[in-house]
Order: C-alpha cells, then sequence, then structure tokens
C-alpha cells in the first residue's frame, strides 16, 4: 500500500536532520502500515506537482507500479494521495530542453541576491505571477485532481502549505478578447476549502527551523492531524 505525497520543501522535510524518517509523510505512513512515496522537491511550483502527480497517478492506474526516490518501482493495488500545495504564484516554463522553476514572484532574489541568470526581471514573469492567472491555475488543478482522485477511488487529502488565499475582485477589463463582459474568473466556484498547515502549528505551539520550515516536532502535530482528520 503506497502513500504517495507531493509538494516543495515542506512537504519534503527541508532542514530536518533525518527528512526521510522525521518529516511528516513518513510518520503517517507508518501507522497505517503503507509505504512513504514522497516525491516532493524544494522550490518547485503547483505547475510541477500538478503535472508530475498527473503522470504518477495515471501510471498507477494503468499499471499499479509507483516511483520511489528510495526504493524505485513499487507495486501496489492501493494508493493514497498528499498534496502539500505551495504559492500559487510560483510556475514553471520551458527553456527549451528543461523545466524552470520560477520561484520567485519579485523583481529580485527572495535572498537578497541579484538574480541576473534567470528572467524574474522579464514582464512576461512578473505578469504571470500576478494574483489572477496564478489562483486560476492552482484552482483548476485542484479541480482536475479531485475529479481524477473521485473517478478512480483513491483517497486524498489536499492542503495549503502556507499560503493564504485572499479575496480577489473581478477585474475591471476584460480577460479575454472574446469573453464575456461579468463574472469572468468564478473563482468562488472554482476555489476549494483546504487545511493550511503553517495556520495549524502556529496555534498549537508549533516551531519552525531558521528558514521557517517545520522542525521535527512540527511534522510530528502535523501528522497526528491528518491522521486523525482525514483518515
Amino acid at each position: 500500500m503506497i502513500l504517495y505525497s507531493i509538494g516543495d520543501s515542506v512537504t519534503w522535510g527541508a532542514e530536518l536532520e533525518n527528512k526521510e524518517n522525521e518529516r511528516f509523510s513518513k510518520i503517517v505512513a507508518d501507522k497505517l502500515g503503507f509505504i512513504d512515496c514522497n516525491t516532493a522537491c524544494s522550490g518547485v511550483s503547483n505547475d510541477y506537482i500538478f503535472r508530475n502527480t498527473m503522470r504518477d497517478i495515471h501510471h498507477w492506474i494503468e499499471t499499479h507500479k509507483c516511483w520511489s526516490e528510495e526504493i524505485g518501482w513499487i507495486k501496489s493495488d492501493e494508493l493514497k494521495l498528499v498534496i502539500g500545495w505551495t504559492s500559487p504564484t510560483r510556475f514553471e516554463w520551458w527553456t527549451g530542453s528543461e523545466y524552470q522553476q520560477e520561484r520567485l514572484w519579485r523583481g529580485y532574489d527572495k535572498w537578497g541576491d541579484n538574480d541576473k541568470d534567470k528572467t524574474t526581471e522579464d514582464i512576461f514573469v512578473l505578469n504571470q505571477t500576478e494574483l489572477i492567472p496564478s489562483y486560476i491555475r492552482t484552482f483548476n488543478y485542484i479541480q482536475s485532481l479531485i475529479s481524477i482522485c473521485e473517478l478512480n477511488g483513491i483517497d486524498y487529502y489536499f492542503f495549503n502549505a502556507f499560503y493564504k488565499y485572499e479575496n480577489i475582485e473581478e477585474p475591471l477589463t476584460k480577460i479575454d478578447m472574446f469573453g464575456r463582459d461579468t463574472e469572468q474568473l468564478g473563482l468562488e466556484y472554482l476555489k476549494t476549502d483546504m487545511d493550511n498547515m503553517y495556520d495549524y502549528l502556529n496555534k498549537n505551539e508549533g516551531t519552525f527551523h531558521p528558514r521557517k520550515h517545520p522542525t521535527k516536532e512540527s511534522h510530528k502535530l502535523w501528522a497526528n492531524y491528518i491522521l486523525n482528520t482525514w483518515l
């Protein structure tokens, strides 16, 4: 039985001394008697999360096999899915030979260094990180995966790692050349209420490492919350 989890550095277990054994996915998997198949990666976008989840879910539907970086191919008749969605303003783009994860939503490097080797300064990148395209893209991903899971009997749990979605008003201009003039976004119908990991940890005395990733104790807190809430 496989617990397939994916997300960004939070789900990956960044800053943990022994992430393969201390992150919440391992704790949940052990409690269930499942194999922990954590495919999260630091600094990735929801584009990356959706693209790889679609690939791996459909592969499992056809073959009942799933890839684990630690174990290799795992064959199982049961799959549970956990996704820790990241900031919607992150995105990926194709360079001509590989996907580039654009995780910077300002015109300079988040950690203080000039971002000369990327295209963060370009109008293309800065426009993509505005809230309207970011929210629509992420909500479409979430709804698509919900539909696929429910059609194929895959139990799932989705949560926001840290991002808080803000209210966004209908734009004053048309977003599609030939589209309608009103009710253009429909975000209130696409948005899915999900738990926020950082909100929960902050309310329950969770602790964090210097770069604001959850500690071992916080991963335990979140694992217990998932077990008590989802399963």
